[in-house]
Parts: structure tokens; C-alpha cells; sequence
């Protein structure tokens, strides 16, 4: 039973017990906030799948939480990596998906309808809201259970012809992404997508992007397969 003073550490407890178990903190702030978030998302994503690979998944969620909290990656450390001052480089985003598809209508419709950045939630699954700033700048946000915001900006428009896009000034997230209208014949369109992310926690952000990288892939064939679907039934316009 203790008989001396107790000492109360009202600092940050993350970093504390990193020093306890003679850790140093090696991950920097802004990458340990997103590793808690992203490995909570991750656990409860896996647990709520209850198959093998849900289970799995959630492992991989509970190691991105403690990795969060004690701002500690025994991978940097035996790779000598901290992160603490590092800036990450936009330029080579880690995840990229590109899927294509021919819709039965003309270019102009199809660039009517994905210009108004209003629409993206109706066509993007991942997306639950887009909010229009200005002419070139509009605010994104996630669809549960990872619910963030972010600023994007229209980084080049061609009438009827390309769309792209980019994140600023966010440093939790780098995202990129393009959509193309080829007219092919009179009244047909083949779109190609284009979607790029860097994901967060570094390393081990990209080890976990890596896992998901087929299941997005596929989600957003779906979510191509459900416009093609609404705009040649009518449902989706400009």
C-alpha cells in the first residue's frame, strides 16, 4: 500500500505512458489524433462484420487506437522514423482508384450533373454532404461512422469535358480526384473516375489503406452503377 505523496500527472496521459513503459513519442500530434479515430472506426467496423476478416480488421483498429493514445509506433521506432516535425508530400498520394463506365447520355448532361458539387452525395456513397462556398471552393463531409469535414477547390473545369479537384488546408487528410466525359456517338458518354487519397497514421495508415483499397474500389463501381442507373431513368439531373 502506498505511504508516500502521490504524484497526479496532468499532462498529456498518452505521452506519459509512453515515458512509463520507457517509449520514447515517436508519432507527431495531428497523426496520433487520426490514428485514435481512424482505429475506433476501424474496431467498431470490425466488430460490427463479427466474420474472420471483421475480426481482423478490428485487431488492426485496436493497434491504430493504442498507437493514438500512446503516441508510440514500434514500427518508426525500429525503422528510426519520428514523425513528430515530419510534413507529409502531397505530391504521391498513397491510394489511388480509377474505374470507368458508359452511361446513355450526352456529355453536357453528365457534366451538368457532377459540376453542381450539391449532387455529389447522391452519387458518391462515402460522401454525406458538400456544401457550395464559392464558385471554386465547397466543404465535404464524411458519411458516418468517421463523420470529418474538409475544404476542397476546383483545380481545373472543362465544359462537358473534365473535373478536378483537390483538398486544402487540411492537414489530417490529402485528397484528389478527376471525372472525364468522352462522347461516344451521339447520345452515349464513357466517364472514367479518378480518386486518390493519402491516408492517415503514416506507415501504418497506409498498411491499413492497403485492406480497403478493393472494397472502396468496388463500392465506387457501385455507386457509378447506381448513377448510370438514375440519370438514364431520370432520377438525377443538373
Amino acid at each position: 500500500m502506498p505511504t508516500g505523496p502521490q504524484r497526479m500527472y496532468m499532462g498529456k496521459p498518452h505521452s506519459v505512458l509512453a515515458r512509463r513503459r520507457g517509449r520514447t513519442v515517436n508519432v507527431g500530434e495531428t497523426e496520433r489524433m487520426i490514428s485514435a479515430i481512424a482505429g475506433g472506426a476501424l474496431t467498431l467496423y470490425g466488430l460490427r462484420r463479427g466474420s474472420l476478416g471483421g475480426l481482423l480488421v478490428a485487431g488492426v483498429g485496436a493497434l491504430l487506437g493504442y498507437r493514438g493514445i500512446t503516441g508510440y509506433c514500434g514500427m518508426y521506432d525500429r525503422l528510426g522514423i519520428d514523425s513528430g516535425g515530419a510534413r507529409r508530400n502531397v505530391g504521391n498520394l498513397g491510394v489511388k482508384i480509377d474505374r470507368e463506365i458508359t452511361v446513355n447520355a450526352t456529355p453536357d448532361r453528365l457534366y451538368g450533373v457532377w459540376r453542381n458539387f450539391q449532387n455529389l452525395p447522391r452519387i458518391l456513397s462515402h460522401i454525406e454532404k458538400v456544401e457550395v462556398l464559392s464558385p471554386t471552393r465547397s466543404r465535404w463531409t464524411l458519411a458516418a461512422p468517421v463523420s470529418m469535414s474538409w475544404e476542397a477547390e476546383l483545380i481545373n473545369d472543362k465544359l462537358n469535358e473534365l473535373i478536378a479537384w483537390r483538398t486544402v488546408g487540411a492537414d489530417w487528410v490529402e485528397h484528389a480526384g478527376s471525372v472525364t466525359f468522352e462522347p461516344i456517338g451521339n447520345s452515349a458518354t464513357r466517364m472514367q473516375v479518378s480518386l486518390q487519397y493519402d491516408p492517415p497514421g503514416g506507415q501504418i495508415g497506409h498498411a491499413v489503406a492497403s485492406l480497403f483499397a478493393e472494397d472502396a474500389g468496388t463500392k465506387v463501381e457501385q455507386d457509378l452503377t447506381n448513377f448510370k442507373r438514375a440519370v438514364e431513368e431520370g432520377r438525377l439531373a443538373a
